[in-house]
């Protein structure tokens, strides 16, 4: 690989990174489409960190706080993140530093999709509330609670 042709690389992370926060793997991932030395992409990523960059805590946290504001459950949040290059330990660990309350959470986001809604619900109406909040990363606690604790509940 020429001098060149790594510079233009370098130029092309530090672009990328000015944009927005990404994590080592989806840097990685893009350079490997651009790149087949995987040496130099390597020593490019160990560069960006050295220099502040790319933080994977810092992506992440970043990441954690995005999804929680957009209403997703922890699951969803786990899921994303994973596909993301992002550890689930890592995940854990911020969540549980930010204290999130999900049945607070959960409840939030069913009152804000389902706003009116009559007391009782059939069967299926039921059925699809729970593929919606499941969908969103929440578990079956958190759904029930959402749903018993809605205003149309009372």
């Amino acid at each position: 690989m020429t001098e060149k042709e790594q510079a233009k690389l370098k130029n092309y992370v530090l672009w990328l990174l000015s944009r927005q926060e990404y994590s080592k793997a989806q840097i990685a991932k893009k350079l490997a489409a651009r790149c087949e030395d995987n040496e130099f992409i390597e020593k490019l990523i160990l560069w960006c960190e050295d220099y502040g960059f790319i933080d994977d805590i810092r992506y992440a946290e970043s990441f954690v706080r995005r999804q929680i504001n957009k209403g997703l459950g922890l699951m969803r949040i786990k899921n994303e993140a994973y596909q993301k290059g992002v550890s689930a330990d890592l995940v854990q660990t911020i969540v549980e530093e930010l204290e999130i309350d999900w049945y607070l959470q959960a409840q939030s986001a069913y009152n804000k999709k389902f706003t009116n809604t009559s007391s009782s619900l059939d069967f299926k109406e039921k059925a699809k509330r729970i593929r919606y909040m499941s969908y969103r990363g929440f578990n079956h606690e958190q759904i029930e609670f959402a749903m018993q604790t809605s205003p149309s509940n009372e």
